[in-house]
């Protein structure tokens, strides 16, 4: 079957899903329905397209033991959201306990914009403390002393079934100034994040960002992936449900306006695109005029990559090398595929891979040498 009908057919049970209705065909092969499939768990969607189906009658659903395997991934999603949701609030009460205020960054605080959302698939843990990155890194040292930190973050292995990731801060660019003004902007709207108390879907409470902060974050969130292995899906459903949570004109200029000062308006555009041709957003949510050229180019890297780049065929296996050179140099090359629409971000990436790389050895060396 040719896989551009079915990708159309996977937009198709997607929309329907977020209640936007529309037609969808009668007794679809077991290939198609498959095929169908495969892309809803590649982008990570698995648990949202199940929802469509609700609303289908008999001879536009699956096959059953099609069926009966989605539905079964399905309550997978839900048990591990569930689990999760009791791991963000128990590791958010031990931090607060600790002397550390925290946001819980994407995951289950931006699974509660979803109608329903056990059904959206769970990555890690990411949480935000309130703490300069040495106070942070030393208390992470006396729980899990092998950790070793990056610019943004440290591994916090204390669970054995779920990755937590505890940050310094939110995320970074790689060009040096605008990075400068990202973190000043993570500075400022720090407090408002690390007191913005949800409840999740269990009734166990949280801080996580505002939705202001997340207009800028989730989108940077986005944009890091790219670059990073690649993006999928899901993600940009994770943005899609912050925008339709509405916004005041003056919000929405205050986004564009920080957007532009971090470089981050040409991508916003892209982004733009995407949510209407897949999500069909409409254009009240939009907080840039979309750009089809770029979009397109976008959302091709999306359906060749899927999740993270976990199915991307294009990357060589020498990205994840253990030798730090021969990942610079593969990992070089792979962005400059997209020095056409980003050129800022990818020149400064090569220097900023540098300083990192001296930069975690110092960090390393110091902390050696307080113990």
């Amino acid at each position: 079957m040719e896989q551009g009908y079915s990708t159309i057919l996977f937009f198709k049970l997607v929309r329907i899903a977020l209640n936007k209705g529309g037609d969808f065909p009668s007794n679809l092969t077991s290939e198609q329905w498959e095929d169908i499939y495969k892309i809803s768990k590649q982008q990570t969607l698995a648990g949202i397209v199940f929802l469509a189906f609700e609303q289908l009658p008999d001879e536009k659903r699956p096959p059953k033991d099609i069926l009966i395997k989605w539905y079964l991934y399905s309550e997978r999603i839900k048990n591990e959201n569930k689990k999760q949701n009791k791991y963000a609030a128990n590791i958010t009460e031990r931090f607060l306990k600790d002397g550390f205020k925290s946001a819980i960054l994407k995951g289950q605080g931006i699974a509660m914009l979803y109608p329903r959302p056990l059904y959206r698939h769970p990555g890690d843990i990411d949480i935000w403390l309130d703490g300069t990155r040495e106070k942070i890194i030393k208390y992470i040292d006396t729980i899990s002393p092998d950790s070793e930190p990056v610019y943004h973050h440290v591994d916090f292995p204390v669970l054995s079934d779920i990755d937590i990731e505890i940050h310094f801060t939110p995320s970074w660019m790689n060009n040096y100034f605008i990075n400068r003004k990202l973190q000043k902007y993570f500075t400022q709207n720090a407090e408002p994040s690390f007191n913005n108390s949800i409840l999740l879907e269990d009734g166990l409470r949280v801080n996580v960002p505002t939705l202001s902060f997340n207009r800028v974050f989730i989108l940077l969130h986005i944009y890091r992936h790219l670059f990073a292995e690649g993006i999928g899906l899901r993600q940009m459903l994770d943005y899609y449900m912050v925008l339709t949570a509405g916004f005041t004109p003056e919000e929405k200029d205050q986004t564009i306006s920080t957007l532009k000062e971090l470089n981050l308006y040409g991508f916003a555009r892209a982004t733009m695109y995407v949510l209407q041709k897949v999500f069909d957003m409409p254009d009240k949510y939009l907080i840039t005029p979309p750009d089809k050229k770029q979009g397109e180019f976008l959302l091709n890297e999306i359906m060749l990559s899927g999740n993270f780049g976990a199915f991307d065929k294009r990357i060589n296996k020498k990205l994840y090398s253990d030798n730090p050179l021969i990942r610079f140099i593969f990992k070089t090359k792979r962005n400059l595929r997209f020095l056409k629409y980003h050129p800022l971000e990818i020149i400064c990436t090569p220097f900023f891979r540098i300083w990192h790389f001296f930069w975690r050895k110092k960090i390393k060396n110091k902390i050696l040498n307080s113990k």
